[in-house]
């Protein structure tokens, strides 16, 4: 057998083989001798001393499909230095080894060779270029979401700068109306986006929650019908496309988040109505004992296969290369999926290329029931001369939105543009009815100003009216004893009703 010459080259050398866990054999041709460090008896699952080491008992470890290459692999070796990877045997686990070394010739012809155990080397090596991987994705799709974002807000933002720039300068009388709804449109796109970013921010941070409540699945489906036939005029598919509707006529009511899932309806007949060009849009429903599935079906170009894996995914678009632009952050679907879950229902889609697409999802525990004689009563003309509202509000332009919205009612109005005024206008002026309550103004906030108003005056009537939209803001308004709270921007509809609430 072959000896090393000295105890301290022994010790030594052992040393750094088990620091390294790097093994190391010696094989002698002449003399058929071969010798194993002890970190070798420990890579190949064999007690120190256990086995006397052969050329026969090494190969035994070796997978047979790479055994040709090992022995072809140690006679190149004695041409010039190697290093080869190959799989072997540890106790049965299949391992991945890396062998290192040459042949020298000196009194006899000599094979060292450095042997390594790199399964988690190479275990880790896939983890970390997994997630290499993994971030370079994220940062590829960060940055086309930026580059997308900058588009979707500098296009609302040109329309709307542009148009208000336009009526500034006067003299365009007759086209009035044209550019305000144009702008009003952009206002409108612009909303979208910020909402959909908010959205994002909430869901993800656990943040968001559900406001369950009894309704008519009636005036729900009729309310998500003239939004998308709204959507068909105003993407001129009207005549192009067949809209279907279940028969909604029936008196079911059922519990979850009315908006949630109105929301969520939209935005499939939206994605619907913009990939489709000719041929129909179905949106049905259908009950599975305490769970109601709605479908939404189109006949459009469909989302090529190695795409819907990944639409319900933040950013993702079914066409990322540009070449087809059809607009959108990449958040709808994403936002769709979070509020689903959210809701404690799922999300599926089927989809072919050329035939279209057909996107379900499930909300669970919803109580399905009957109403019985149940009627709904609009307001639709307001005559409010003999009251007086007091506006809170700081911003002139916000005040004058309000002002326009109330003017036909009659309504006497008292502008106040702080907190304090807000007060001072309601305990010196018995005659007020209600206050619509800005939040954030100078001095005195709205809730604190609330709260001082309450004390004197318990029965006033306070509607919140606020930019602050997050979940708990409307919480933080009831409790500071307002009695609405509406989230800008609201319509005059929405004012109207809550106004009517408090005056008869």
């Amino acid at each position: 057998m072959i000896r090393l010459n000295t105890t301290t080259e022994i010790r030594q050398l052992k040393k750094i083989h088990s620091i390294a866990d790097i093994g190391y054999w010696v094989y002698n041709y002449s003399t058929k001798d071969f010798w194993w460090s002890e970190v070798t008896y420990k890579i190949l699952g064999y007690q120190t001393g256990n086995v006397i080491p052969t050329r026969e008992i090494l190969k035994k470890h070796i997978h047979c499909e790479d055994l040709v290459f090992f022995e072809e692999s140690l006679k190149q070796m004695q041409l010039q230095p190697m290093e080869i990877e190959f799989r072997f045997y540890k106790n049965g686990e299949l391992r991945l080894g890396k062998i290192t070394g040459e042949v020298y010739r000196d009194e006899d012809i000599v094979e060292e060779v450095l042997f390594q155990d790199i399964t988690d080397i190479k275990i880790k090596e896939f983890e970390i270029a997994k997630a290499w991987n993994k971030a370079l994705e994220a940062e590829n799709l960060k940055n086309a979401f930026l580059a997308n974002m900058s588009h979707e807000l500098r296009t609302p933002l040109n329309s709307i700068i542009g148009f208000s720039e336009l009526l500034e300068s006067g003299n365009i009388n007759e086209n009035i109306p044209k550019f305000a709804s144009s702008i009003k449109h952009s206002g409108l796109q612009l909303l979208k986006i910020i909402e959909d970013l908010l959205k994002v921010s909430m869901l993800e941070s656990r943040t968001a929650k559900p406001m369950k409540r009894n309704f008519k699945l009636q005036n729900m489906m009729k309310d998500v019908k003239s939004l998308t036939e709204k959507l068909l005029i105003n993407n001129n598919k009207k005549d192009h496309l067949q809209l279907n509707f279940p028969d909604i006529e029936s008196n079911h009511v059922i519990k979850s988040d009315q908006n949630k899932i109105i929301g969520i309806l939209t935005n499939l007949l939206h994605n619907a109505v913009k990939f489709t060009e000719n041929g129909s849009i179905t949106c049905s429903y259908r009950f599975i004992n305490q769970t109601i599935e709605f479908s939404v079906n189109d006949t459009g170009k469909g989302i090529p296969i190695k795409y819907q894996s990944d639409v319900f995914q933040r950013f993702r678009k079914a066409d990322e290369n540009g070449i087809n632009y059809f607009g959108g952050t990449g958040l709808g679907l994403y936002i769709s999926r979070l509020e689903i879950e959210l809701l404690g229902g799922k999300i599926w889609i089927a989809s072919e290329e050329k035939i279209g697409t057909t996107v379900k999802f499930s909300i669970p525990n919803v109580i399905d029931q009957e109403l019985i004689n149940e009627t709904d009563s609009t307001v639709n003309l307001y005559n409010w001369e003999n009251y007086t509202v007091v506006i809170a509000e700081d911003q002139f332009t916000n005040y004058k939105i309000l002002e326009a919205y109330l003017q036909p009612t009659n309504i006497n109005i008292i502008w106040a543009k702080t907190g304090k005024e807000a007060m001072t206008a309601s305990l010196k002026n018995p005659e007020v009815n209600l206050i619509l309550m800005d939040i954030n103004m100078p001095h005195i906030n709205g809730l604190e100003a609330t709260k001082l108003i309450k004390k004197k005056r318990p029965d006033l009537a306070i509607i919140a009216q606020t930019a602050y939209a997050l979940d708990g803001d409307r919480e933080k308004s009831l409790k500071a004893g307002c009695s609405e709270h509406l989230s800008k921007p609201f319509n005059k509809t929405d004012l109207l009703l809550s106004m009517s609430k408090y005056l008869p």
